[in-house]
């Protein structure tokens, strides 16, 4: 079975921004921990999850990660020319998407960014 995408999460669509530099840790983790479970009800599992090998069974990095990347935050890259550029960017986790294999594990990460 190939590869299938899942989301963007109805639950999802209506999660107020949060400032990671200035939120309260349980904040940061409470929304980490909503994630989790939007994900689990929709049957993702995490890599090694069908051999009994999980990895990061609560995904706890990459969920850190995207919550983190949720506060705008700067990147750098460069133009058309090869000029060193620098945008300032959030993740919109409304338009988190997820691809899945045929275990239902989680592969990719996609998400539109501000």
């Amino acid at each position: 079975m190939p590869k299938r995408l899942l989301g963007p999460f109805l639950a999802l669509q209506s999660l107020a921004n949060i400032d990671v530099d200035s939120a309260d840790i349980l904040d940061i983790l409470e929304r980490q921990d909503f994630i989790n479970g939007v994900l689990g009800d929709a049957g993702c599992c995490c890599n090694g999850h069908a051999l009994g090998n999980q990895r990061d069974e609560y995904w706890g990095s990459d969920l850190s990660e995207l919550v983190i990347r949720c506060s705008p935050h700067v990147i750098t890259g460069t133009n058309e020319i090869g000029a060193p550029t620098t945008k300032r960017v959030r993740i919109k986790i409304d338009t988190l998407r997820v691809e899945i294999d045929a275990n239902n594990e989680v592969c990719a990460w996609i998400y539109e960014e501000s």
